[in-house]
């Protein structure tokens, strides 16, 4: 008798730890409350600044930098009032699917294509103890850990859009249906501009036609993290349709007569009439003692520095109008996440560099040495982004019309081999 009580106070005990483990949220989860783990909510704190802040602000409160630049504005999601409307499922789907699947902003991405599903589940996470909400957030059965992997860019997907490009890419049927998608259905706006409207995150799309090349507008977004895995813009899951259409409305796009309009102009002609030697332009790029040393800032397939944009393909996504532009008058358009910050802090010191990070307690800059600076906000007086490009300005006087042929003629060779011998 003593031992069968002793078993069945056993298996008593045993049975009452499952179920006070079980979670609470259904039969599909296990019981980890993401909330309470310390390395989730950084990986969601992470992921926030990085894909969220910029609208919904740092702290969750509806007021990131680009909340301004919107028609509509961000979720409050620090504010009790939609924790407590919001389940957890609900945000999950919020993040994943994005705005308009949720009969929401259309200017609100979807996420589910760029993120694992633990990931969106640590924002979930991290966006709950925003409120300090106390809702338990539990990691669902059979998660996915890893991101989910879209298809790649080919060389025969290039080419059949260049075709279709020659043939249909500047037909009004096209180029409207473009536009519907980046005006009134996808969220190109919620990040880009397009005259005075739009987001200030992304690339300033008012000069695609004179910037970007038609094959690499296609390919990127049709799957941008193919070409850049820690880019912040979302793969969207377009429709290769809808890719196409997209970058049909993108190239035939006209700003509006007060914002300047691109062209080229006849100093860039003097230079685009000269055959470059790319041999020798690498050559100028590459030397550490010469005029321009280029690497110095700017990495190519490895080697080189961080402070300016990576180069790798540059021949590909670019022009080779703009490319010029660039060399001759690089404040004239300043890469996306390339903007100079100067901060003045309360003990009257002036640094400048460019931004890469900000979350609510400071600044992170890099300085042009390519050294990372961080400066908490207690310590800032005052800051201002600068529309001058941390590159010298004055190549133009200082290089040689053969000098600058050269490394023209060596960046456009910069491309991409699955795209090479498609593009125009």
């Amino acid at each position: 008798m003593r031992s069968f009580l002793k078993y069945f106070l056993l298996v008593s005990v045993f049975t009452f730890n499952v179920e006070f483990l079980l979670p609470v949220s259904g039969e599909n989860s296990i019981p980890m409350k993401l909330n309470g783990s310390h390395d989730i909510l950084q990986k969601g704190k992470f992921l926030f600044l990085k894909f969220c802040a910029h609208c919904h602000g740092s702290r969750g409160d509806g007021d990131g930098f680009n909340a301004e630049f919107i028609d509509k504005d961000p979720a409050e999601l620090s504010d009790p009032q939609f924790q407590a409307k919001k389940s957890n499922e609900k945000i999950f789907r919020a993040i994943s699917l994005g705005g308009s699947k949720i009969k929401k902003s259309h200017l609100m991405p979807p996420f589910g294509n760029t993120l694992s599903e633990e990931e969106i589940w640590a924002l979930v996470a991290f966006i709950r103890q925003l409120d300090k909400d106390k809702t338990l957030v539990v990691l669902p059965r059979d998660v996915k850990l890893v991101r989910p992997e879209m298809p790649e860019m080919t060389k025969q997907d290039i080419v059949s859009f260049s075709k279709w490009f020659d043939k249909n890419g500047q037909t009004k049927e096209q180029i409207d249906a473009g536009k519907i998608l980046v005006r009134n259905k996808k969220s190109c706006l919620g990040c880009h501009q397009l005259n005075e409207e739009g987001g200030r995150i992304g690339p300033n799309l008012n000069h695609s036609s004179f910037n970007y090349k038609p094959e690499w507008l296609y390919a990127w977004i049709s799957n941008p993290q193919h070409f850049w895995p820690n880019t912040k813009m979302p793969n969207l899951g377009l429709k290769r349709e809808e890719a196409r259409a997209i970058v049909s409305y993108l190239v035939s796009f006209q700003p509006d007569e007060e914002i300047k309009k691109y062209g080229v102009s006849d100093l860039l002609k003097k230079y685009l009439s000269v055959k470059g030697d790319s041999k020798r332009g690498y050559e100028i790029f590459s030397d550490s003692e010469g005029i321009a040393n280029c690497a110095k800032c700017h990495l190519v397939n490895g080697f080189g520095g961080v402070v300016g944009p990576e180069l790798s393909f540059v021949g590909t996504s670019r022009t080779r109008e703009f490319l010029l532009e660039s060399i001759l008058d690089p404040s004239a358009v300043i890469s996306s996440g390339y903007k100079t910050m100067m901060i003045l802090t309360k003990d009257r010191k002036f640094v400048t560099g460019i931004k890469t990070n900000e979350d609510e307690s400071g600044f992170y800059l890099m300085n042009k040495e390519g050294r990372e600076i961080y400066i908490p906000k207690s310590k800032v007086k005052k800051f201002k982004i600068q529309k001058m490009s941390t590159m010298p300005g004055n190549f133009k006087d200082l290089l040689k019309v053969k000098d600058v042929a050269d490394i023209l003629a060596y960046l456009s060779e910069l491309t991409l081999p699955a795209m090479t011998a498609s593009v125009h």
